[in-house]
């Protein structure tokens, strides 16, 4: 090549931009990264749900292009769910990082959160740890791989679909800690419900994919942006929230310090912000009609982050 085209202004701009590029890509793929995602949205007897399935083709494409290597079931049985979870527990021994994705019905019963695979049928809750997949399994296979960090993301907060049934009524999921080098998200704050979404993805996964492709989110900072998102999308009746106890940092297109970790192992909840905050009182005026209602701060606050 001509030695002035190789110091010509316009070639060094895009040598600069292609080593840009190359320096992301390596960053993502110097990590093994391995990820299952379930989406069961042919229910019959629970009610179909029409996001699951176009939830994980989503997901599929932007982990991908994060530099995962995906394992994909869709509308599965209980027998078909638990064997994709073996096999992804046994292949997570040769990566470093592992992603678990669950859309679909889910429900808790005494604490403990369950996935309801298809033609699941029961007449009682004391039937349930029989026909559904305990969450704690996914979490069981990805200690006992023995790989450094591992993150669980629950799409699957919707209503008890058996609330008749039961004696013990609960919307959504119960609170899960995450052992240490794991994180764990749910679509929405346990105790609480997911919207399924109008469009072809719920809320969640819009937010989530839309961010996934951004350098220099932390794992942390990532699934702010997708609760701020997904607050702003519903309204704020749907808030997402995380347990978390990694011990380094984590990031979906890179960006970060190659050295950079947290101090240690800490066990923390990110609890939304709209709960952590309580309106100021209000104080209504002496002999003056009574004004029209205010927001709090707290909520005018969130609005302006919002919006």
């Amino acid at each position: 090549m001509n030695i002035k085209v190789l110091r010509s202004p316009f070639f060094l701009v895009l040598l600069a931009v292609f080593s840009v590029m190359l320096l992301s890509a390596s960053e993502c793929l110097a990590q093994k990264r391995l990820a299952l995602l379930i989406g069961n949205s042919a229910y019959k007897k629970l009610g179909e749900l029409k996001n699951p399935v176009n939830d994980v083709d989503s997901m599929n494409r932007a982990l991908k292009n994060s530099g995962f290597d995906v394992l994909v079931v869709k509308n599965a049985d209980r027998a078909a769910m638990g064997r994709a979870i073996d096999e992804f527990g046994s292949r997570l021994r040769n990566y470093e990082v592992g992603l678990f994705y669950f859309s679909g019905h889910g429900l808790q019963v005494d604490g403990i959160n369950y996935l309801c695979p298809l033609n699941m049928s029961v007449q009682g809750q004391s039937d349930v740890q029989y026909e559904a997949v305990d969450a704690g399994k996914v979490l069981a296979k990805m200690e006992d791989a023995g790989n450094p960090m591992n993150i669980v993301i629950l799409d699957a907060c919707r209503n008890n679909p058996f609330k008749r049934s039961f004696r013990s009524i609960r919307s959504g999921l119960a609170q899960m800690d995450a052992p240490t080098g794991s994180f764990i998200a749910f679509a929405t704050a346990p105790g609480n419900v997911a919207l399924d979404g109008r469009g072809n993805n719920s809320p969640y996964v819009t937010n989530m994919v839309s961010n996934m492709g951004r350098k220099g989110l932390t794992i942390e900072k990532f699934f702010k942006q997708v609760r701020r998102g997904v607050m702003k999308d519903t309204g704020k009746k749907q808030v997402p929230w995380e347990s978390s106890s990694l011990v380094g940092d984590f990031y979906f297109a890179g960006g970060g310090d190659s050295g950079s970790s947290s101090s240690g192992s800490s066990q923390a909840s990110s609890q939304p912000a709209a709960s952590q905050q309580q309106a100021a009182p209000a104080t209504a005026p002496v002999y003056k009609p009574k004004p029209k209602p205010q927001k709090s701060k707290s909520d005018q606050a969130m609005d302006s982050l919002l919006n």
